[in-house]
This record gives structure tokens, C-alpha cells and sequence, in this order.
């Protein structure tokens, strides 16, 4: 079997493969991707925020009114006039207004806390808007970054795919079915030689069996790797 058309191919190919590769493990390409999901986990924290700041004012309305209800029962208390009420109407009255004044304490407390509650949520809501601001302003310049360093490089990647479409009509289709579907997966170089009865590419020795399929048919594919492997001449 002639390998060299594909081996040609495969030659020309590892320069458009390096391309692809410096494009994934491209800088501005992570620092963009890692600040997109900051933004997300930003945007999806101020919602939370916003919920649980809405939920304390709410409570917050609700021990007000209940706040002003102990006020006013308070008040209507102490506009009683005390000489015209019997001893038992006094005792009883005392100690509604102990309860009265207990009653206030307890909301007043639970004002304060839920108040403080509240500006620690706005707080962490402001230093969450700040920070998604700031993803937001990296992720802008590191996309467009990225753009550029895409647009450099695309000239010379559309060049190499036009002469490997050249290349890929002297393959025999077969080859090239094999080839391109672990070239898809990442697997590269996909057609490896035979060295000292291991596999070129994961160096994993093959069985004599398989050896004596690869002298019979010219190539065979790794059954560990899964690369293409062809005889040396």
C-alpha cells in the first residue's frame, strides 16, 4: 500500500493542527471564557441578593406594623386615667404594660437586626455589581483580543485547508475516512510508524498477530491508542 499521500497529507496537516492548538490553549481565549462565567456567577448571585433584600424589607414592613400596633396599645394605655380604676384594674393594667414594654424591646431588637441584615446584603450586592462590571470590562477586551489573534492566523489556516482538500483526492477514501475521524477526536499524528513492533504513537507493543495483519494489509489501528499504524519501508 502507498503510503504517501497521506503521509503527505498528515506532514501538512500537524502545521494546521499546531494552529488549532495554540488558538485552544490561547490565553485571551481562557481569560475571556473564565470571565464570561464570572459574569454568570455574578448576575446569578445579585438575583439572589435582590430576592433576599426584597424577602428583610418585607419582614422588616411586617415587624413595623406589628411594632406600631404594641405602640399604640401603649399609647391608649397610658391615657387612661389611673384614679378612677380599682386596685385589681391597676394590677391588670400593669402588667399588660409590662408585656407592652416587653413586646416593644423584642421588635426593636428584631428591627435592628433585620436593619443590619439589610445593609449587609445591599453591601455584598454592590461589591457583586463592581465585580461583575470588572469581568465584564476584561471579558470585552480579551474576546476582542482574541479576535485579533483568530484573524491573524486566518489567512494561513485557510491556505493550508485549501492545499490539504488538494492532497485528499490522491488518498484512497478509506484512508481518509479513518483519518479524518480521529483527527476530529484530537488524535494526533494519526498515522504512526511501526517500531520495534510498538506503536509509533502510544508505544504500546502489538500482539504477533497483529503484526502479521499489518504486514498483510499495510495498516492497521492501534487497539490501544487507536492510531493509524503503517510499516516503515
Amino acid at each position: 500500500m502507498d503510503l504517501k499521500n497521506i503521509l503527505d497529507y498528515q506532514a501538512l496537516d500537524s502545521e494546521l493542527f499546531k494552529i488549532e492548538r495554540e488558538l485552544r490553549e490561547n490565553q485571551n481565549k481562557k481569560t475571556a471564557s473564565t470571565m464570561h462565567e464570572s459574569m454568570k456567577e455574578a448576575q446569578g448571585r445579585s438575583i439572589k441578593l435582590e430576592e433576599k433584600a426584597g424577602s428583610l424589607l418585607a419582614e422588616i414592613e411586617k415587624v413595623k406594623k406589628q411594632f406600631k400596633l404594641q405602640q399604640d396599645k401603649m399609647d391608649e394605655f397610658m391615657s387612661k386615667d389611673l384614679e378612677k380604676m380599682s386596685k385589681e384594674e391597676l394590677e391588670k393594667l400593669s402588667s399588660l404594660k409590662d408585656k407592652l414594654a416587653q413586646n416593644l424591646v423584642i421588635l426593636e431588637r428584631n428591627l435592628t437586626s433585620l436593619a443590619e441584615n439589610v445593609n449587609a446584603v445591599l453591601s455584598d450586592f454592590n461589591k457583586t455589581i463592581k465585580t461583575f462590571n470588572s469581568c465584564k470590562e476584561q471579558y470585552a477586551k480579551s474576546k476582542s483580543a482574541y479576535e485579533q489573534d483568530l484573524k491573524a492566523v486566518e489567512s494561513q489556516k485557510s491556505e493550508i485547508t485549501k492545499k490539504l482538500e488538494t492532497l485528499s483526492k490522491g488518498i484512497e477514501p478509506r484512508i481518509m475516512e479513518a483519518y479524518q475521524k480521529r483527527r476530529k477526536e484530537n488524535i494526533f499524528p494519526v498515522v504512526v510508524p511501526l517500531n520495534n513492533n510498538s506503536c509509533g504513537g502510544c508505544h504500546i507493543e502489538l500482539p504477533y498477530a497483529n503484526i502479521s495483519k499489518l504486514q498483510d494489509e499495510g495498516i492497521l489501528t492501534c487497539e490501544h491508542c487507536h492510531r493509524l499504524i503503517y510499516l516503515k519501508k
